[in-house]
């Protein structure tokens, strides 16, 4: 009798441990979902960055178009001058989105993509901001010409570059932003879905083999 109930107890014990166990581990793949969430969530934040760079090349085009439109010099002064402000913005916005993806890249293998676009969305963009200084540059002349003919012809050469030149490459950039963001999103629903599945897998596989360990041990004869 005293020998059933050990065993007995052994195996309340054995069961009790590999209940346990299984409870610790779906803790544990609950905590590594929270984690895939927060990366997720953050490729969430870098897409919001994505957009907001959108807008404020936005407004950096607009303050330049008025820049050139302006009548008085004052005026144009004063628009010429809030431009270095919206360029900090924009290139802070892309550093912390570079910085969100890298972290977000050395969790996961992720293909060469998004890096690429990266670069073509920065290249592209130093060949807008070139564009558009060298608009405000022609425009400097305008107020530095000696009669009203010549200024009138560097306004037209300014607003000629703003439209053409600086209008493609504007373009060009806003369109490297929108496939940017189109890879962005995609490696984003890729990881939710790779998590999802993951974690799916892995807790019925663990909950269904200690389910079979513990029907194994009660069992098993206690004589």
């Amino acid at each position: 009798m005293n020998l059933r109930a050990r065993f007995l107890w052994m195996h309340v014990l054995v069961s009790l441990l590999i209940i346990g166990c299984g409870l610790v581990g779906s803790r544990v793949l609950n905590r590594v979902d929270q984690n895939l969430r927060v990366m997720y969530a953050e490729y969430t934040l870098a897409v919001t960055d994505l957009s907001y760079i959108n807008g404020e090349l936005v407004r950096y085009r607009t303050s330049v178009i008025r820049a050139v439109q302006t009548d008085t010099q004052g005026e144009f002064r004063r628009i010429v001058d809030s431009l270095a402000q919206k360029r900090s913005r924009i290139d802070t916005a892309l550093e912390r989105f570079i910085r969100v993806s890298n972290r977000a890249s050395s969790e996961q293998n992720i293909d060469n993509r998004e890096l690429e676009e990266v670069k073509a969305v920065q290249a592209k963009l130093e060949e807008y901001m070139a564009s558009s200084e060298r608009t405000i540059q022609i425009m400097e002349k305008v107020w530095q010409s000696g009669s009203e003919g010549r200024a009138v012809e560097w306004r037209d050469e300014a607003e000629r570059n703003m439209a053409i030149e600086s209008g493609m490459k504007f373009v060009s950039v806003t369109n490297e932003l929108e496939r940017l963001i189109e890879v962005v999103a995609e490696i984003a629903g890729r990881v939710r879905r790779d998590a999802d599945n993951s974690l799916r897998v892995t807790i019925t596989l663990f909950i269904g083999v200690s389910f079979v360990l513990a029907v194994g041990i009660w069992c098993l004869p206690r004589h």
